[in-house]
């Protein structure tokens, strides 16, 4: 009586091959996306970084000029966060009626000891506070109106 063979079962190295070539193909082809939003992510973060930043600075010198004194002097106590390439700062005084009284320099934080003089008693200000990044591309930059106290 003739030995029954079975069949053995497997793959050939032609086909692992062709698996593996497909794989990699599906696998270029999802990832090359993923790596340009990733950047977009990173872009991203950057932006709401210095929106929160400009933001800060912002409500710290609305906070800050409630008192006349500093108002008048254009200054703040609390030091504005720290950012490189430094926050720009523009301070223009306006009348009632918004219309440009000039720009005036923003003096950062306040030195008693060299006081304004004479005070600039502007009765409207609109603060503008500019983040970059060290390109000079402009990440954030928020404007608001502060009356005097």
């Amino acid at each position: 009586m003739p030995r029954r063979t079975e069949a053995q079962a497997g793959f050939t190295i032609i086909e692992i091959i062709v698996t593996i070539a497909l794989l990699s193909v599906i696998v270029l082809v999802v990832l090359t996306p993923l790596t340009g939003f990733f950047g977009l992510t990173r872009r991203s973060n950057d932006q709401v970084t210095a929106t929160q930043v400009t933001q800060r600075a912002l409500e710290t010198i609305r906070g800050e000029w409630l008192s006349v004194a500093r108002y008048d002097q254009l200054c703040v106590k609390t030091p504005l966060p720290t950012t490189f390439p430094p926050l720009e700062v523009r301070i223009t005084s306006l009348d009632p009626d918004l219309q440009s009284l000039g720009e005036v320099p923003w003096r950062g934080t306040c030195d008693p000891a060299y006081p304004l003089s004479p005070a600039d008693r502007a009765p409207l200000r609109r603060v503008q506070v500019t983040r970059t990044d060290d390109t000079g591309r402009v990440l954030s930059r928020l404007t608001v109106l502060v009356d005097r106290p």
